[in-house]
C-alpha cells in the first residue's frame, strides 16, 4: 500500500512540476510533438534538500531519489543536466524536490541550405554585355592571364570591390548621367579660369593677350570626354546588364575637373592640378589618378604631391605616350606610381615610353586595332574606344582600391612592394623591352596570393540582407590553401550584441578563395562580420565588419 501511495504521489507531484515546466515553453495552439520528434527527457537537477530531522518516508524517498539519480544519464554535471529516458525514472527526484525543470529532448535540425550556401550567382561572371561577348572581346583586359589581362575576376571571387576606398580622378570632369557611371560618386571641383575683362591673370594667345580670373565651383560640368573615359574604367557600374564592367565598381569616386576646352575658359594648367590635388587629399581621397603629364619639372606640383603622400594618399599617373625616353612629370616623381601600357599580346604597346622610371604596366590597347572600351561622354548611353597609357593608369588605381579594402592599412610602399615579384612578365618587342616594363603586367590574382584578404559585399531587397563574404588565404610554393574552409557569418544589433549567426563550409574556388552567402531578415542588424576556421576549428582569419546603412 505503501508503494502504490508514494507511486501516486510521485507521479501527481511530476505532472505538476511538468505542467509548470515544459508545456508554458510551446505555444498554446502548437501540439505535443510527435513520438518520433523526441527522444526521452532532459531534466536539470538540483541538491538534495538539507534537512535535520526527517521521518523515515521522506527518508525512504531522499534514498530512493538517490539511486534515480545513478541511472539518470549525465549530460553535464556542472550544470546539473541529465537524460531520462522516461518520467518514471524521476519520480521520487521530483517528490524530493530536486526537479528544477523538465523538457522533450528535441530533435534540432541543421540550418537550411537556402540559409547558407555556397554562392552559385558566380561574381566572376557579371551581365555587363560588353565583359561577357565572346565573338569580340570588348574587355579582354580584365580576362586572365592567358588572355593577357589583369585576372580582375580574382578580386571579384573575393568579394573585393573597392567598397570604402575614396578614388579622386583629376582629370577633365565627369558625365555623371551616364546609365553605366560611378554609383557612389563623392561631391567634386571645377576648377578653371575665365576670360573677363578685369582678370587677374594674362594670357598671350595667338598673339593677343587676354584677361582671366580663376575659379572653382562644387560641381562637375560638361566633361570634355577624357574623364569619363577613366571613371568608367576605375568604377563603371557592374552587373547593371549595360555596358561595361569597372574593376573597382563599389569606390566612391571623386572627380575633379582640371580641364577644359569651354569657349572663354582655360584648364589643365599645373595650378589647376595643383587645387585639383589639394582639394583631394583634404577631402578624403585615399587614391589619386592621373592621367596626364607635364614635360618639365614642377617643384610646385611636387611639393604637393610630396604632401599628399606624406598623409597617406597613393599616387598614380601615367607615363606619357611619346613612344621614346621622354620622361613625363609627376609619373617620373619618386613618390608617384608611373604605369606604362601594354597591348592584347602582353607586350609594351608601340606608344609606351621607352624609360627606365616605369613602375608598372598595365593594358592600355593597340594592336591589330584592339583597343580599350569604356564610357563616353557625348550622350548618357554611348560606349567609345580608345588607348594609351592614360587608360593604363586607371586599372593600377583600381586594382590599388580593391587591395587597400582588403587591406585598410596598405601604403604607396606596401602596394609597390607588393607589385614587385607579382605581376607577369611583358611580352619582348625587342632585348631592351623588360628593363622599361617596370614590375611588369598586373596580375590580381598574383596580388591576392602574395597578401590574403577578406572581402565582403552586402546586397539588400526589402528588409532582408544578403551578405557575401570571401576569404582568399595566401598562397605560395610554401604553403598551398586547403580545398575547403569554414565560415561563420554573425550579425549585431547597434549596441555589438549577436543577433543570428550562420556556419558553413566553402570549397575552395578556381581563383583561389572561399565565398558563402547568407541570408538575414532581423530589421535590428547594424553589423555582419565574417571569421574563417580552420578545419579544427581554430581562427585563420577575420574580416573587418561590415556596416549596414540604416533602413
Amino acid at each position: 500500500m505503501k508503494n502504490r501511495m508514494l507511486r501516486a504521489l510521485g507521479a501527481l507531484t511530476l505532472t505538476l512540476a511538468l505542467a509548470l515546466t515544459v508545456f508554458p515553453l510551446w505555444p498554446a495552439a502548437q501540439e505535443p510533438a510527435a513520438q518520433e520528434d523526441y527522444a526521452g527527457y532532459l531534466v536539470i537537477l538540483g541538491d538534495a534538500p538539507q534537512v535535520a530531522s526527517i521521518d523515515l518516508l521522506g527518508q525512504a524517498t531522499l534514498m530512493a531519489a538517490h539511486e534515480e539519480r545513478e541511472e539518470l544519464l549525465p549530460l553535464s554535471q556542472g550544470a546539473g543536466v541529465y537524460k531520462a529516458a522516461d518520467l518514471s525514472q524521476v519520480q521520487n527526484l521530483v517528490w524530493s524536490g530536486q526537479v528544477l525543470s523538465a523538457e522533450l529532448d528535441q530533435k534540432a535540425e541543421l540550418a537550411a541550405v537556402s540559409d547558407l550556401e555556397t554562392d552559385h550567382s558566380d561574381p566572376t561572371k557579371p551581365d555587363d554585355p560588353y565583359f561577357i561577348n565572346q565573338s569580340y572581346e570588348y574587355q579582354f583586359y580584365l580576362k586572365d592571364t592567358d588572355k593577357h589581362g589583369i585576372s580582375v575576376r580574382a578580386a571579384w571571387d573575393a568579394g573585393l570591390t573597392g567598397d570604402g576606398v575614396t578614388v579622386a580622378v583629376i582629370d577633365s570632369g565627369l558625365n555623371g548621367e551616364h546609365i553605366d557611371a560611378p554609383a557612389k560618386q563623392a561631391r567634386g571641383r571645377y576648377y578653371y579660369y575665365r576670360e573677363e575683362a578685369n582678370g587677374r591673370y594674362p594670357f598671350t594667345i595667338n598673339g593677343q593677350i587676354h584677361y582671366y580670373n580663376y575659379y572653382s565651383s562644387d560641381y562637375v560640368v560638361d566633361d570634355m570626354g577624357h574623364g569619363t573615359n577613366v571613371a568608367g574604367l576605375i568604377a563603371a557600374q557592374k552587373d547593371n546588364g549595360v555596358g561595361i564592367a569597372g574593376i573597382a565598381p563599389d569606390v566612391t569616386f571623386m572627380p575633379i575637373r582640371c580641364f577644359t576646352a569651354a569657349k572663354g575658359y582655360l584648364g589643365g594648367y599645373t595650378s589647376n592640378l595643383i587645387s585639383g590635388v589639394t582639394y583631394a587629399m583634404d577631402n578624403g581621397a585615399n587614391i589619386i589618378n592621373m592621367s596626364w603629364g607635364l614635360q618639365n619639372d614642377s617643384p610646385a606640383l611636387r611639393a604637393v604631391l610630396t604632401q599628399a603622400a606624406n598623409q597617406g594618399c597613393i599616387l598614380v599617373a601615367a607615363t606619357g605616350n611619346s613612344g621614346g625616353s621622354v620622361l613625363q612629370y609627376p609619373a617620373a616623381y619618386d613618390n608617384v606610381i608611373a604605369v606604362s601600357s601594354t597591348n592584347k599580346d602582353g607586350g609594351l604597346s608601340d606608344f609606351s615610353p621607352r624609360n627606365g622610371d616605369v613602375d608598372v604596366c598595365a593594358p592600355g590597347g593597340q594592336l591589330n586595332g584592339h583597343q580599350i572600351w569604356t564610357i563616353g561622354y557625348s550622350s548618357n548611353t554611348s560606349m567609345v574606344q580608345g588607348d594609351g597609357t592614360s587608360f593604363a593608369a586607371p586599372m593600377v588605381v583600381a586594382v590599388a582600391a580593391l587591395l587597400k579594402q582588403a587591406d585598410p592599412a596598405m601604403t604607396q610602399a606596401d602596394f609597390l612592394a607588393l607589385l614587385e615579384g607579382n605581376c607577369d612578365p611583358v611580352t619582348l618587342r625587342s632585348g631592351d623591352d623588360p628593363s622599361y616594363a617596370g614590375a611588369g603586367l598586373l596580375n590580381v590574382e598574383k596580388l591576392l596570393d602574395a597578401m590574403g584578404c577578406t572581402g565582403s559585399t552586402l546586397q539588400r531587397e526589402g528588409d532582408a540582407l544578403t551578405f557575401r563574404a570571401a576569404y582568399h588565404p595566401v598562397q605560395n610554393a610554401g604553403h598551398v590553401a586547403p580545398q575547403s574552409a569554414i565560415l561563420m557569418v554573425a550579425a549585431y544589433n547597434d549596441q555589438g550584441h549577436l543577433l543570428d549567426s550562420q556556419t558553413a563550409s566553402a570549397a575552395l574556388s578556381g581563383y583561389g578563395a572561399y565565398s558563402l552567402s547568407a541570408r538575414f531578415d532581423d530589421p535590428r542588424i547594424a553589423t555582419l562580420r565574417a571569421f574563417y576556421l580552420q578545419d579544427d576549428e581554430t581562427l585563420a582569419a577575420a574580416a573587418p565588419a561590415t556596416q549596414v546603412a540604416v533602413r
